[in-house]
């Protein structure tokens, strides 16, 4: 063992061979050594200065025998046996071991003083001690009652267990072979150690019967306590320094679970553990991770999040958090214990950690497979996940789906969207190579998968699974998102893209009276308005000239045909000779949850297969009336108050993959299936056609999230929905590489200067601006640029009307002036996961160009946030709560 400076204190006249044997086990050749010699009980006096030296004799064969250990041993008589004098000895000659025993007995109590004082380790040598002396102790047996202990005993096998050293490790606590593997990894432990369990005696029963048993030459206490120092006969104990780490102070025990190594970092998610029930990220801190023994990486957490290098670790980590504390000895403050999952070379099956014990039974049976479980619900902490799976007989690793996907707190993901999230898990560690084969999930809807398959836990044990081929790492956009959305790069096509709802009407129009054989349009919502009677003229006059005019609206958004309720522009679309309507997925009775979120939010228009237009506008007059068409006054309800949009026009090959996602929805919807033409090159521009169906994929959120991760320089984002979570920490990530980030937002209560103008839902839809509003506080305390969407001066305006702040109903952003993407997909939970979306990403520096620039010219216009702003500042402090508002609520 490595102790090199070593005190032995012995009772003048008392037999020390024993103790100097153990000094030669336990410090082989140490380079100080001292004998500090205290007078007897009996003769106090007889070491007084200036008498006879009774001693000499005895003291110069100690001197003898001493110097056989260290050639430079020293010996010296103390004048008294207290904790100062020894202290002071201690001190002086930077002593890290103290021996004694078996006399002085009073020295017991003074040694546990001195080792509270000074960090030393003290080691008690009992009469009847079997000591080798001519070899380092071989047999060690370690007590560790409790977890303090068990983290001081790895400390101390950290710096003395040598791998020839048979560690026998004394506990009450029932450490699975798993955990205890884990803490001698991240401990740094060379030696091999067994763990002993007492059975029915009492503890200090099974202790002596453990050092009887395993043929014990040293017993070592981390904590010094007489009595069993007293009891013990057969073997030496040593009771290792007191680690110098500052008390922690009272706070929750973290929750954490296995990071995930993903390639250009480890992902971990550390929270605080209630137990059952929620368990929320922890405050952003500093947090150190162990291995081998030493800090190996510190990070600091953000929404319970830490990124670390690759390299950081081996297989297991100990985290703790650093705080205000003084931490010499890192074993000691480890916190909770970790494996770091990386790729593995045998089939790997995901599954959900919360699956019911039945189908965990049955997973345990498979062969051939690795399996690992996926936390999708932080409401139950990551050991009790563990234990779950040790009695299922599975290993017990639990990787967090929330760190893989960089989703944060994740507080607005309900459990019905656990299916899509899995996929989405698997999918991300396809990318990093992981062999992923399959997922067990527990949701009633199956995702979509590619590269993968979904299965019931019964069936993995009956398959004979094959490893899949795993190609190489995404790197660029294009790779991303050919990987995690699966749609292709078109070329040769025409794009136009708008910010403009006059442009958009017109195209609308245009597209309509041109078409001479088929037209389909999509609608999410359509008004009996001056906008919705506009088209239903054109649509009638097409009808008229021969042309098939198919039309498709969400049953209960388009309010016909649920509930009973028939929209009166719709009931006269579908009377007009040559028009068909149908609607998607019509609701009657008691609706569920998913009847309510699951729907169609697709806007699309398709002309002779030639043409296409797509974007965020519904039938109705505030998506399609421009500002300066509009004589807007206090007294103009808000909805007649025009919302700015985005949209795009699309001629060439695309449009066949945009026509085909109508036909699939108006087949589901009951309609005939028709043909689709093959739309001929007809420009420079590749683009892709993502069609995200809900509750099924998260193609258009993998699609914003794809084009953010891979920005370089800029991202300018258009929206009025409340940023969903993952979004909003994409666009942190961003912001901390150096990208910089503009956000153009708006008010889902159009207001005029402070006041809101008036109207149905007025209250709740001033709510709805505070939660989009607080989605964007992080990104301006960050440092982006966000502005709130202002339109001033337009001619026509009663006075005193300007500026006017309207509703952001635009879903659209853009990356380094090379690509955009615009569509009806929400950035938020609900067009994320559960409503079916078009997004059109467009691959062209020419048409990111223009959707840049006029971007740029609004946000120039607006307002922009000041983080500097002392009103801002305390409105953001007030409505901080709303980042939990749950997701299910989201507009």
């Amino acid at each position: 063992m490595r102790y090199r400076r070593v005190m032995l204190l012995t009772e003048i006249g008392a037999d020390t061979r024993t103790a100097l044997a153990a000094v030669r086990s336990l410090a082989r050749e140490p380079e100080h050594l001292v004998v500090a010699c205290s007078p007897t009980a009996s003769e106090p006096g007889s070491a007084g200065a200036g008498g006879p030296d009774p001693t000499g004799a005895w003291l110069e064969r100690v001197r003898v025998a001493a110097r056989r250990v260290a050639a430079g041993a020293e010996v010296g008589i103390l004048p008294a046996l207290d904790t100062e004098a020894l202290e002071a000895l201690v001190e002086a000659s930077r002593i890290d071991l103290v021996v004694a025993g078996p006399r002085p007995p009073a020295a017991i109590p003074i040694l546990g003083r001195l080792r509270k004082r000074c960090p030393v380790a003290v080691l008690w040598v009992p009469a009847s001690a079997a000591v080798p002396g001519d070899r380092p102790f071989a047999r060690v047996l370690c007590v560790a009652l409790g977890i303090r202990a068990l983290r001081a005993v790895a400390a101390f096998l950290r710096d003395h267990g040598e791998p020839a050293v048979r560690v026998a490790l004394f506990s009450l606590r029932r450490l699975p072979p798993d955990e205890l593997a884990s803490g001698v990894e991240v401990a740094g432990v060379r030696a091999p150690v067994e763990l002993i369990r007492p059975g029915g005696e009492a503890p200090w029963r099974a202790l002596e019967k453990a050092v009887r048993d395993n043929a014990v030459e040293l017993v070592v206490l981390p904590r010094f306590a007489p009595p069993l120092i007293r009891a013990q006969r057969s073997a030496p104990v040593l009771v290792p320094p007191l680690p110098m780490t500052s008390r922690r102070p009272a706070q929750r025990p973290l929750d954490v679970g296995d990071p995930v190594d993903l390639g250009d970092a480890i992902h971990v998610r550390i929270g605080s553990a209630y137990g059952v029930g929620r368990n929320p990220p922890i405050p952003d801190q500093e947090v150190a991770f162990v291995s081998a023994g030493r800090v190996v990486a510190t990070a600091t957490t953000r929404d319970g999040e830490v990124e670390l290098p690759s390299a950081a670790a081996a297989g297991a980590l100990g985290v703790f958090r650093l705080g205000q504390r003084i931490v010499d000895e890192p074993v000691t403050a480890v916190e909770r214990h970790v494996a770091v999952v990386r790729p593995g070379s045998r089939p790997l099956v995901l599954f959900d950690a919360d699956l019911p014990a039945a189908e965990l039974d049955a997973l345990a049976a498979g062969r051939g497979v690795d399996l690992l479980a996926v936390r999708m619900r932080p409401v139950r902490a990551c050991h009790l996940l563990r234990e779950r799976l040790r009695k299922a007989g599975l290993e017990p690793r639990v990787v967090d789906a929330s760190a893989v996907l960089g989703e944060g707190d994740a507080s607005d993901v309900s459990g019905a969207l656990d299916a899509v999230r899995l996929a989405r898990v698997a999918t991300r560690l396809i990318a990093a190579e992981y062999p992923v084969v399959a997922i067990v999930h527990r949701c009633r809807t199956s995702p979509s998968t590619s590269g993968f398959v979904v299965v019931r836990a019964e069936d993995v044990p009956r398959r004979a699974w094959r490893r899949t081929v795993v190609s190489r790492r995404p790197e660029t956009l294009s790779e991303r998102l050919d990987s995690i959305t699966g749609a292709p790069r078109i070329p040769g096509n025409r794009i136009q893209v708008e910010l403009d709802n006059r442009t958009a009407r017109r195209w609308l129009l245009d597209v309509i009276a041109r078409a001479e054989r088929t037209l389909h349009l999509q609608t999410y919502m359509a008004d009996d308005d001056d906008v919705g009677r506009e088209v239903e003229a054109a649509l009638g006059s097409a009808a008229t000239r021969g042309v098939t005019v198919r039309v498709l609206a969400d049953s209960l958004h388009g309010r016909h045909g649920s509930f009973g309720l028939r929209n009166p522009l719709l009931e006269r679309i579908s009377a007009l000779r040559g028009v068909e309507l149908r609607v998607c997925r019509p609701v009657a009775g008691l609706a569920t949850l998913e009847d309510l979120k699951r729907r169609d939010h697709r806007k699309l228009v398709v002309a002779d297969g030639r043409v296409a237009l797509l974007g965020g506008r519904n039938i109705a007059h505030e998506y399609y009336r421009a500002f300066d068409e509009v004589e807007v006054a206090p007294t103009t309800p808000w909805r007649e108050v025009p919302w700015l949009d985005a949209g795009a026009r699309v001629e060439g090959p695309a449009v066949a993959v945009l026509e085909r996602s109508f036909r699939e929805a108006w087949t589901v919807a009951g309609g005939a299936p028709f043909g689709v033409p093959e739309p001929a090159l007809v420009g420079p521009t590749v683009a892709r056609a993502i069609v995200h169906h809900g509750l099924e994929d998260a193609a258009a959120l993998e699609a914003y999230l794809a084009i953010i991760d891979t920005a370089r320089t800029n991202v300018n984002v258009v929206t009025g929905f409340p940023l969903m979570l993952e979004i909003q920490h994409a666009l942190l990530r961003a912001l901390r590489r150096g990208v910089r980030v503009r956000v153009l937002f708006g008010h889902v209560a159009p207001k005029h200067g402070n006041e809101p103008f008036e109207g149905a839902w007025a209250t709740a839809r001033l709510a709805a601006t505070s939660l989009v509003h607080s989605r964007m506080d992080a990104l301006v305390a960050a440092g982006a640029d966000c502005f709130m969407l202002a339109i001033k001066d337009v001619p026509g305006w009663a006075p005193g009307m300007s500026p006017v702040h309207p509703h952001v109903h635009a879903k659209a952003l853009s990356a380094d002036g090379r690509v955009c993407a615009v569509g009806s997909a929400n950035m938020d939970l609900t067009g994320s996961y559960w409503e079916s979306e078009l997004l059109l990403v467009v691959e062209d520096e020419a048409v990111a160009g223009v959707f840049d620039e006029r971007a740029g010219s609004l946000m120039t216009r607006s307002v922009r946030v000041e983080r500097d702003d002392p009103d801002w500042q305390r409105v953001a402090r007030r409505r901080e709560w709303l980042r939990h508002w749950p997701g299910v609520l989201s507009p």
